[in-house]
């Protein structure tokens, strides 16, 4: 976050009572995430997060789409994105090496 070009990002922290719980937001324009520690999954937050994030990105940024890439096993993070009108754009196999495996990636778009 500290990295990203102002003029590319809008990534915001997520804090809960002084604590920092993740964050969401977009690193570099026009793809959009979020990360959660798993005490507060299930409580709405990043939906409540993604959506004033989508709000404020189309606001200050002249971007036509916003992008996501998830895991297809994260069917959590596919179900909220759905929800909040993304549509899925195309599927690509082995696109992530994390924790000693290749993952594959679904790809979704939000068009403003």
């Amino acid at each position: 976050m500290i990295d990203a070009p102002p003029d590319q990002s809008n990534d915001f922290i997520l804090e809960i009572g002084g604590r920092v719980v993740g964050k969401a937001g977009c690193w570099r324009l026009p793809e959009i995430g979020f990360i959660l520690h798993p005490d507060y999954w299930g409580h709405g937050l990043a939906r409540e997060a993604l959506s004033a994030v989508i709000e404020s990105t189309f606001a200050r940024f002249p971007v036509q789409e916003l992008t996501a890439d998830v895991d297809p096993r994260n069917q959590a993070c596919l179900r909220l994105l759905r929800h909040l009108g993304f549509r899925e754009t195309g599927r690509a196999g082995r696109t992530w090496f994390v924790n000693n495996e290749w993952a594959d990636s679904i790809y979704l778009a939000l068009q403003r």
